[in-house]
């Protein structure tokens, strides 16, 4: 399974992730737009025991998802880069990794789906292979 190094802006916090596909969510959601500056972020579900924080600490910040559950969201606590968060809703060893801040991913080609595309700038043209109105159906 490849393996890929994340760092924050300030370079204080540090982490490696093992990816089981190279292939980036795009997701449109309102909190990802909040949180990330800009109309989407990028994203996998991964495996909680794939993420190593290998330097710095995180701090959390948390929320009420659509779902109703809480939503943790792990970011550094001087920069504020986010490598993850975790949907309760999703379960106690899931994560989603932000994989635009992956050494690397942006070789990956275009993102495999997007989510949330009901609420996808009016501008930006769809790029995922496969879009859902809001999450798929699990």
């Amino acid at each position: 399974m490849p393996e890929y190094k994340g760092v924050c802006h300030c370079g204080a916090t540090e982490w490696t992730v093992e990816i089981p596909e190279e292939k980036h969510i795009l997701c449109h959601c309102g909190a990802c737009k909040l949180m990330g500056g800009g109309e989407f972020t990028l994203n996998q579900i991964i495996p909680k025991s794939n993420f190593h924080l290998t330097k710095g600490d995180l701090k959390v910040y948390s929320y009420k998802g659509d779902s109703g559950n809480s939503v943790d969201c792990f970011m550094c606590p001087n920069c504020a880069s986010s490598p993850y968060h975790h949907q309760h809703v999703m379960g106690e060893n899931t994560i989603v990794i932000r994989t635009g801040l992956l050494k690397g991913s942006d070789k990956w080609g275009k993102p495999a789906a997007e989510i949330y595309d009901k609420d996808r700038a009016s501008w930006l043209p769809q790029t995922g292979e496969a879009s859902f109105p809001e999450v798929p159906p699990s």
